[in-house]
């Protein structure tokens, strides 16, 4: 029996239906989209958008994107079938100053944005129970300070308990003042229970530079004259891993020594002759010679010294700051000249260069792909490797982040490394590294002191700084920066 005609034709349009209709189908599934005006098939892109806090509006071009899928793993949104053109990106939430820039958004590509963050309009302080204070040092710890108080001829430093907000031990120094080395402070011990406080004082009628050893459980102080009979040390440290050792230069000698304070004397060994400088690594110790040759060890006796690589320094300056992340990345910094040498080595290349002029300070980030160094009136970033997450950025690639006519100071990483935050005169303000459209500065808050030390403790989430309140002068205070993430 034949089949009729009608049934053939239903049969075979409904198979071609199929295959336009899944063609259609998979055409949008894969961003092709009809332009009316320019009556073409375009290939969309897409947005893909993390932002502190993580619950925001997004609009692009003032309107509300159709598309906005949000992945509950990370917390981010992904915008799909966008026509590749300029939009002007905005996310917005309540109590929060809104982020916007213009970009691009290019065929078949997705354009990522993982690091917005987006400032209070007012933020909330916390005042602590310390005032009329000059600086303040963070310890290992985390709710651990070291503050200092100059009052007249004496000083006072202040082991401050941010989470009891009382002051938990006091160390006064007559007839003493805290150093004027811009580039030497006080250090901790990497237990937070000793701190090493370099310092100037009176003493049988002459003044002269000291370092205090200070022990929090006993409240003890040890002037480190008494017990090393050598004039001019500099760069005292504590050594990173061995309790109660110190490292310190006398003359052009690398010292190490332990303390023993119930003796009468200290017996310091010498690790290493003509010394300009020297740090510690998660690696070993390094040492800048005075032929500018960097001297590497894992063992910080200095029992294995090999020579890793020289910079062609100005050998008739001797105030040197030397920077390790590790035996792949360093910097030196002439204090006299701000020249700053760098030593980068990645898979690909060996990078050992002058990097840049009038440099004050540099510090790497955490991961030690990125180097944030600065003049007095700018900031700059430099790549140690390659960083491939969208704004990509290449090795050996050096950006001019911020220029200001004021000096700059407290310039640090934000907590996502993406961010710089530094004072301004009276203002705390912060600069994103993303250069794609222009990159965003704001002020996060405006403080009555000028001259205010800021400190960023990224585990915590609070940004500490000292401020004045009508009632009380410098007064350490802190915000909640930036807001807490959490993964649900």
């Amino acid at each position: 029996m034949k089949t009729p005609i009608s049934r053939k034709i239903f049969f075979w349009s409904l198979f071609v239906s199929y295959f336009i209709i899944t063609g259609i189908v998979l055409f949008f599934v894969f961003g092709y989209r009809h332009d009316f005006g320019q009556k073409v098939f375009v290939h969309t892109g897409s947005l893909t958008i993390k932002a502190n806090p993580k619950n925001v509006s997004i609009t692009l071009n003032g309107k509300e994107p159709k598309s906005r899928l949000v992945n509950v793993i990370n917390d981010s949104y992904f915008i799909t079938g966008l026509r590749p053109r300029l939009y002007n990106l905005s996310v917005t939430t309540d109590e929060f100053k809104t982020w916007a820039k213009d970009i691009n958004i290019h065929s078949g590509i997705s354009t990522e944005f993982w690091n917005i963050l987006l400032l209070r309009q007012n933020y909330e302080r916390t005042n602590f129970n310390i005032s009329n204070i000059d600086k303040f040092f963070p310890a290992p710890a985390e709710n651990i300070f070291a503050a200092t108080r100059q009052m007249g001829k004496t000083f006072t430093v202040h082991i401050f308990d941010t989470k009891k907000d009382t002051s938990i031990n006091t160390f006064i120094f007559p007839q003493t003042t805290f150093t004027q080395n811009e580039y030497e402070n006080i250090e901790w011990s990497p237990t937070s229970k000793e701190l090493i406080i370099p310092i100037i004082h009176t003493k049988e009628n002459s003044t002269q530079k000291d370092y205090s050893i200070n022990y929090l459980k006993t409240n003890q102080s040890y002037l480190l004259s008494d017990f090393i009979k050598y004039d001019n040390l500099r760069l005292v440290r504590w050594d990173p891993q061995e309790k109660n050792t110190l490292y310190f230069i006398y003359k052009d000698g690398l010292f190490r020594t332990e303390l023993t304070f119930d003796e009468e004397q200290l017996k310091p060994v010498k690790i290493v002759n003509d010394v300009f400088a020297y740090d510690f690594a998660d690696d070993g110790l390094y040492i800048l010679n005075t032929s500018g040759e960097i001297l590497y060890g894992g063992n910080k006796q200095g029992k294995d010294l090999k020579l890793m690589n020289s910079f062609d320094i100005n050998q008739n300056h001797n105030d040197y700051r030397l920077i390790a992340y590790d035996n792949h990345r360093l910097i030196v910094i002439d204090n006299d000249s701000g020249d700053l040498f760098l030593y980068n080595k990645s898979d690909k290349n060996i990078h050992n260069k002058k990097l840049s002029t009038n440099i004050t300070g540099a510090h790497f980030s955490d991961d030690g792909k990125k180097l944030l160094f600065h003049s007095p009136f700018e900031i700059f970033i430099y790549f140690t490797r390659d960083w491939n997450t969208q704004p990509v950025r290449n090795e050996d690639q050096m950006q001019s982040i911020i220029r200001f006519s004021q000096i700059l100071e407290n310039i640090h990483f934000a907590k996502d490394y993406e961010h710089i935050i530094y004072t301004a005169g009276n203002d705390v303000k912060i600069t994103e590294l993303d250069y794609r459209g222009t990159r965003i500065t704001d002020t996060i808050i405006s403080l009555d002191e000028e001259k205010s030390t800021l400190i960023n403790k990224h585990k915590m989430n609070k940004l500490f700084f000292i401020d004045s309140t009508q009632n009380t002068n410098r007064l350490l205070q802190s915000i909640e920066f930036p807001e807490k993430e959490t993964f649900f």
